[in-house]
Formats: C-alpha cells, structure tokens, sequence
C-alpha cells in the first residue's frame, strides 16, 4: 500500500542502470560519429606519399541496449484473479503488486508462452542489436537471453509446484525443504507420497532424461557461470561436455524445456483435481 509519485519508483539501482543505458547510448553515437570522420580522414590521405599520416578509433566494449521489440516480447501481461488488478512484469511477477496474492499458478502458464514467442522473435530481435551495437554485442545479447529464458523457466515451474502442493488437502503432512522443487528427484519422490504419482508417470524416459539434463543447466548457469564439473556430468548424464567447458545453451533447448515443465505441470494439475463425486 506503499503510495508515491510515479517518477519516484525506481530503486537506487534502477536509477543507476537507467543513467548507464543512457551513457552507453550517448557513446554508441559519438563512437558512430568519430568512426565516420576516421573513414574520411583516411580516405582524404595520398597513397605515395614520402610521408604518411593515418587515424585509428579505438572503440570500448559497446554495452547491448536491449531493443524495445525485445521488451515488449519479454513482458508479461497478468489480471489477480483475486483483486482483479491488471500489471505486467518482465519475467514472471508471481505475487500481486496490489494486494499481495500468490499468482503463481496464473503466471505460469502465460511465462511459458511468454518465453516460446521470445525464442520465436529471437532471430529478427537480434538483428536490431546487431545495427545499434554490432555482431558481437548481439551474439552476447542472444546467448544472455537464451540462458535467462532457460532460468525462468525453472525458476517459474519451481513456483507453479510450490504453489499447487501446498494447495493438497493433506499438504501439511509435509514440510518440504526449501527450493525442494528445483530437484527433479526429490520432489517426483515427495509428489508420490503426496499424490501417488510421480514425474516418470507423467512424461516419456527420454522425456525425463532431457528434463533432467537441463534442470542441470539451470544449477550450471545459476551456480557455476556454466562453467561444467564432474557433478553435472554424474547427474545429467550428458557426454557432449568435459569438465571444463562453458555450457551453450540453444533456443531450441529453451523450447523443449518449456514444453516439459508445460506437460508436467498439467500432470501435476490433473492429478492434485479432487475426483467428482
């Protein structure tokens, strides 16, 4: 219930990130500016000439500006089917700025369509990063959206999870530890004393297999930098990789992420219905 002016919502790093992105922007056009009068200068000298004189523009590392289509790609749109208050957020906003309630199970569903119609405008999005910054800005820009996609993704499923599990009429028979649900073993094992069902029931061996494979990912990205150890190897079972090597993650495996959790999900769902009577 917090009530200020609009323009004073932005938290000290807000403001520092938004006075950053205005630098770098401010840069971009002086670097585009200085690299045109260098071209003519050089274009201006004689070629045989007993002396010659040349100009070279060091540039610095260009910050990615992520383009408005990337944002309006990346927001989510949500109505609280409590208060009825409408918002959107960039990534999933699970509770509701308004009244506080847990929306979870609403966000869930429209993350993962959020994050498919990104993956979809990923290419065309990228070009636009490749004319404002450059070839290797948008190569940086990709990979750091196609590893932050695959994070939310877990990340939501592990909210969605929580979220109907403490929603089962003998839930408070349990007292799952926390992120709990981030562990593909652990918690199959915790919905089969819970639900008598367990994730195996609802998904294919080879689907289980790259459910695992990339819930691994996800612990590499958000724990080693994806930097990969013999523990990702044991647990993930992935023989493409050596102890050493930096994780590539490929939209496509975004894609097939979001379509397991997606499935799980309504597994998890139908099963946690009580029966008609």
């Amino acid at each position: 219930r917090h009530e200020v002016k609009a323009t004073e919502w932005c938290t000290p790093e807000q403001d520092a990130h938004i006075r950053s992105v205005g630098v770098a922007y401010l840069s971009g056009e002086l670097d585009k500016a200085l690299g045109a009068d260098t071209r003519a200068f050089n274009a201006q000298q004689p070629r045989r000439s007993f002396v010659t004189m040349s100009m070279h523009l060091k540039r610095g590392a260009p910050m990615p500006l992520v383009p408005v289509s990337a944002a309006d790609a990346m927001e989510l749109r949500v109505a609280c089917e409590k208060c009825g208050c409408r918002y959107a957020s960039v990534g999933a906003a699970f509770f509701c700025p308004a009244c506080g309630h847990n929306s979870a199970l609403t966000t869930f569903a429209q993350l993962v369509t959020t994050v498919r119609t990104f993956m979809a405008n990923l290419a065309a999005i990228s070009r636009t990063v490749t004319d404002s910054a450059g070839k290797d800005a948008a190569r940086d820009f990709e990979r750091a959206m196609v590893e932050q996609s695959l994070q939310r993704l877990v990340a939501a499923f592990q909210r969605f999870a929580e979220a109907t599990f403490s929603e089962l009429p003998n839930a408070a028979n349990f007292r799952p530890r926390r992120n709990l649900f981030q562990n593909l073993v652990e918690s199959s094992d915790l919905w089969a004393q819970a639900l008598g069902r367990r994730y195996e029931q609802m998904l294919a061996a080879e689907e289980m297999a790259d459910l695992q494979r990339l819930f691994q990912q996800r612990h590499l990205l958000a724990h080693r930098e994806g930097i990969v150890d013999q523990e990702y190897l044991d647990r993930s079972g992935d023989r493409t990789y050596s102890v050493g090597q930096r994780l590539v993650v490929k939209e496509g495996s975004v894609t097939t992420l979001a379509n397991l959790v997606e499935r799980l999900a309504q597994g998890l769902r139908d099963g946690s219905r009580p029966s008609p009577p």
